[in-house]
């Protein structure tokens, strides 16, 4: 019976160190241009912190290339197994660098053994050579040489993928060997979000800054330049704007008036990715508001004018922190003054298929309840000073009263006790006593 320790690996030697960049890796892009990934998956090698003069990637490494932060791919852990059948080993590959694995064993015959790929998580594309081999007697040695190509990695390869080799010698012996490829940078994984590094104008991630849109530059210092419309004429559009009067209102104030007198909106304010460039710039609030009566009427569903249609559903304050993938608030607040109505406070959107949605903060209803009892209102201040003066006026009528009363007469003075009636009464010369009698003349003869 023949024995597992028949096959073994030697240490892998990396004979060469020497760079493949394909033809396919994006030919027409320069390669200070490449992202991390695009780096490493066509065999370069990627600096985080580069000097001033050097760029984030490079083909030939210097001396002295990438002191302060050099990216490296994710280690794997190379495992040898020489006691089980099919013999199993596992080794890093790096794009463009060959690795070799010397695979002794024993054979009854000189027959080379035959190398397949039977597995792999991006494409074929790598490179499997045998050289060197050689029998003496039932000992063989073979050098089995493999290569991951630029065209291994597919654009969404990650960080870690695999290829599986089987190597058969002869009909009951094989060995298998898996080779972990980088098709990723690990720091792409690691996003800084309004980085200071990209003035808060950008994503930083793997030491390169990503603009958001309106900006450029390395450090996203600088706003992009408008797209200049062309003005031939042709179109035969009524002028939105006049250069002349240099003023923001004919466009909305959402944008200003270029060089063919028509609106070119800003892009780096709130609710801007609405602004209608055919429309003077005009904002999602206010076409929103020309839904008077369904503002006005609140009315939860859709809601048509004109032919255009607005559907009103119930005010959820969750859906208010809603932002897009270019991380832009998706609802925007609007205060409009409706004539019939007064200040209406909402929130609107407008999605993919130009249908604009609206959650009311406010009602006209509310308002006009809210003007109606404000009249009849008094204010606390008020009616406290009101109760106090009234208790005050009380207070003042009771004190005149006690101050201006006639006192009692002391009847127990002596001076009082020796009065007369004559003293008391007098004599009317105008009394006539009470007639006693009074005889009817008519009396006795009816």
């Amino acid at each position: 019976m023949r024995t597992m320790a028949g096959v073994w690996f030697s240490v892998i030697v990396l004979v060469s160190m020497q760079k493949v960049f394909g033809d396919v890796c994006q030919p027409d892009k320069k390669i200070e241009d490449f992202t991390c990934d695009e780096c490493i998956r066509c065999g370069a090698d990627w600096c985080n912190k580069p000097e001033p003069e050097e760029s984030h990637c490079s083909l030939a490494i210097t001396d002295g290339w990438c002191n302060n932060d050099r990216e490296y791919p994710v280690e794997k852990e190379e495992k040898d197994r020489f006691d089980t059948n099919p013999f199993y080993a596992e080794r890093m590959l790096m794009i463009g660098q060959p690795s070799k694995i010397d695979i002794r064993y024993t054979a009854t015959s000189k027959n080379k053994p035959d190398i397949l790929i039977v597995n792999t998580t991006q494409t074929f594309n790598i490179e499997l050579k045998q050289y060197g081999h050689k029998c003496s007697g039932a000992n063989c040695l073979v050098t089995i040489e493999a290569k991951a190509l630029s065209e291994f990695c597919s654009a969404s390869g990650g960080v870690t993928e695999s290829v599986e080799v089987k190597i058969s010698m002869e009909a009951k012996e094989e060995a298998h060997i898996k080779y972990y490829v980088a098709c990723a940078c690990a720091c792409s994984l690691i996003v800084e979000t309004d980085s200071p590094v990209c003035n808060k104008n950008g994503n930083l991630s793997c030491g390169v800054c990503s603009c958001k849109p309106g900006w450029r530059g390395k450090n996203c210092e600088l706003p992009e330049s408008p797209k200049v419309p062309e003005c031939d004429g042709s179109r035969g559009d009524i002028n939105q704007c006049s250069l002349s009067s240099k003023t923001d209102e004919d466009c909305s104030f959402n944008g200003y008036c270029g060089p063919c007198e028509t609106c070119i909106c800003y892009t780096d304010r709130e609710g801007s990715q609405y602004f209608d460039q055919t429309n003077n710039c005009a904002g999602l609030c206010s076409v929103a508001a020309e839904f008077e009566d369904c503002l006005v009427n609140n009315t939860i569903g859709k809601c048509s004018m004109d032919n255009r249609q607005m559907t009103i559903q119930r005010y959820n304050e969750t859906l208010t922190a809603e932002r897009d993938n270019k991380n832009r608030k998706v609802w925007v607040k609007c205060n409009e003054t409706i004539d019939s109505c007064g200040l209406l406070e909402f929130y609107a959107k407008r999605d993919e298929n130009d249908m604009i949605f609206v959650m009311m903060l406010n009602h006209c209803n509310e308002i006009s309840a809210a003007a109606v009892v404000a009249d009849t209102k008094v204010p606390i201040i008020l009616g406290v000073l009101g109760i106090v003066a009234a208790v005050a006026a009380v207070s003042g009528v009771m004190l005149w009263k006690h101050m201006n009363t006639v006192p009692p007469v002391p009847l127990n003075d002596p001076q009082y006790q020796n009065i007369d009636a004559e003293d008391c009464t007098g004599e009317n010369p105008l009394y006539k006593p009470p007639t006693s009698s009074f005889k009817n003349p008519t009396y006795g003869k009816w």
